[in-house]
């Protein structure tokens, strides 16, 4: 099983998600904003989950993905939890993790434009590089979501020119 840090930073706590974050999952992934970009969802077993999701038992088909994920050593997802109140905020992990690592974020629409996503995503890379054998970082954004896009950039990604299912790849070498 890949071992996934608790991450810590100025602003927020970055811990392995699990079943005790159901509801900030389903708080995050009902958000019509959230899912608009977010492409096809699917449950451990490839099944659909159908988005703006509509039910914590979703939340867990998704988080029970994300720890299958993880087990398989393939993937992660983190829940970012703000302040001492540890308040969901949303998800930052990885898709894919070695030789091409590719990031993923998800950030409640009630957290945009504050520099969270931002400073999630660099703590996340810190630990993804700080391990051998990652060359590339990529992300996959539909170019239509402009915050994303911009983040990747943040990020010292640029656009490749490549699609996939309608989304842009978008890579920084390392």
């Amino acid at each position: 099983m890949l071992e996934i840090p608790v991450l810590e930073t100025d602003l927020m706590t970055l811990v392995p998600l699990c079943a005790e974050h159901r509801d900030g999952v389903r708080a995050l992934w009902s958000q019509p904003a959230v899912a608009r970009h977010s492409g096809r969802v699917l449950d451990q077993f490839g099944i659909p989950i159908i988005m703006p999701m509509a039910s914590v038992e979703d939340a867990d088909r998704l988080i029970a993905f994300w720890e299958k994920a993880q087990a398989d050593e393939w993937g992660c997802r983190w829940a970012v939890l703000l302040g001492s109140a540890q308040a969901f905020a949303g998800m930052v992990g990885f898709n894919a993790l070695k030789p091409h690592a590719e990031i993923a974020y998800h950030l409640h629409p009630d957290y945009w434009g504050q520099g969270m996503m931002l400073e999630a995503c660099e703590a996340a890379l810190q630990w993804c590089l700080a391990g051998e054998g990652v060359a590339r970082i990529d992300a996959f954004i539909e170019p239509a979501n402009g915050r994303s896009v911009a983040l990747a950039r943040r990020l010292g990604m640029s656009a490749t020119g490549t699609m996939s299912e309608g989304a842009e790849r978008y890579s920084r070498s390392i």
